[in-house]
């Protein structure tokens, strides 16, 4: 063989030898350095995914405030507009109820479609009742609200039958209210639907004992007006169940924790006997509401949180409603003001918050609601 020949092959075998350069693999520099690269691009996504989840739970959070405050505000119109229905045309002070189902005893309701009070509750802690006003709605749920008989003979004691003018829209087991300018009025249970016994008068029966639960067998002290009710002045209103009333407040949850949470809550009250609060919106931090009384000489409402001396319903045209509600999410980044204003402009109401409080967004929402049944019978 030639030593040509050998030099080729032994040139050839160097370079099967040598290792290519990309083939030599990745060394620990550049190692280090992409993992560097990733964790820094992974930091940057982990605290973009936080800022972005903060924003959306925030975003999540002012929404279901919104949707509760709608809520609040929507139920209590409803219950507002009908405030009055079927005691549309009663001017009494107060209406009286005798319940002898369990202890016999008289109750005393308001004859306002609407009443306003600072909430004193249970759960209610006294640093925060100043936000918490309880509003009382009543009405009845009579079909025949609107029936109306007259007083047609004397009532010689509580215990003797009622005569009136009509029957239509009276029947047996129906809660019936007597009323006269000037004087409280009572409630009664018929024990039959009325009976003619003639001359254009009607018999309305209402005998204590198990069937007529709101009849007193006497005359209990502060029951009835001393000196009854007037020949063709009283009538005689039919109730159908009876009144109703609904107490709207805010029903506290953990009151003693530096952020109180409450929410709204309704009562139903059926002649003067409450039932079960129930819990309709959450995170309600306020509810403040006024009157707004018709002045007829200035021929204006004005707004206020009292009842004035010998104020009747007939003269209760409006109530205004404001309510407050806390954003579910705690925002470390937001401070709001340490105070919030209802019904700015007109007998403002101030709602101040504490220290702890601050770090929530919150939402007014603020209705006037024209009581149409007080209305109509102007």
């Amino acid at each position: 063989m030639s030593s040509a020949h050998e030099s080729t092959r032994t040139t050839e075998r160097a370079h099967r030898a040598a290792p290519r350069p990309d083939q030599r693999g990745i060394g620990l520099v550049e190692l280090m350095v992409g993992m560097t690269i990733g964790l820094i691009a992974l930091l940057v996504m982990v605290q973009t995914f936080s800022a972005s989840q903060g924003q959306k739970a925030n975003a999540v959070s002012g929404a279901d405030a919104t949707t509760a405050g709608h809520i609040a505000l929507s139920l209590l119109e409803r219950d507002l507009r009908n405030a009055g229905s079927g005691l549309s045309f009663v001017t009494c002070s107060e209406i009286r109820v005798y319940n002898s189902a369990s202890s016999p005893s008289v109750t005393n309701i308001s004859a306002l479609p609407v009443t306003i009070e600072q909430n004193t509750g249970s759960n209610t802690p006294s640093a925060l009742q100043s936000r918490s006003d309880r509003i009382t709605i009543r009405y009845t749920q009579s079909a025949e609200g609107a029936a109306t008989s007259t007083i047609s003979d004397d009532m010689p004691n509580p215990s003797a039958n009622l005569r009136g003018s009509t029957s239509i829209g009276f029947t047996d087991g129906d809660l019936i209210l007597v009323h006269e300018p000037g004087k409280p009025c009572v409630v009664l249970q018929l024990t039959r639907t009325p009976n003619a016994i003639g001359g254009g008068r009607w018999n309305f029966q209402h005998n204590p004992g198990s069937t007529g639960t709101y009849n007193p067998s006497g005359a209990p002290e502060g029951f009835f007006p001393e000196d009854g009710y007037a020949i063709g002045t009283a009538k005689i209103l039919s109730l159908g169940s009876g009144v109703n009333e609904y107490r709207y407040q805010l029903q506290f949850r953990d009151s003693n924790t530096s952020v109180p949470n409450a929410d709204l809550a309704v009562t139903q009250v059926l002649n003067g006997t409450a039932g079960s609060p129930s819990a309709l919106a959450r995170d309600v931090i306020a509810l403040r509401a006024q009157y707004g009384w018709w002045n007829s000489a200035g021929t204006a409402v004005s707004f206020s949180s009292t009842i004035p001396t010998g104020a009747l319903p007939e003269q209760l045209a409006a109530v205004r409603v404001g309510v407050v509600v806390r954003a579910g999410q705690v925002d470390r980044g937001y401070t709001a003001p340490e105070t919030i204003s209802l019904f700015a402009g007109d007998n403002p109401i101030t709602i101040t918050l504490g220290a702890s409080e601050r770090n929530y967004r919150y939402r007014t929402f603020e209705t006037v609601v024209p009581l149409r049944n007080t209305l109509w019978n102007r």
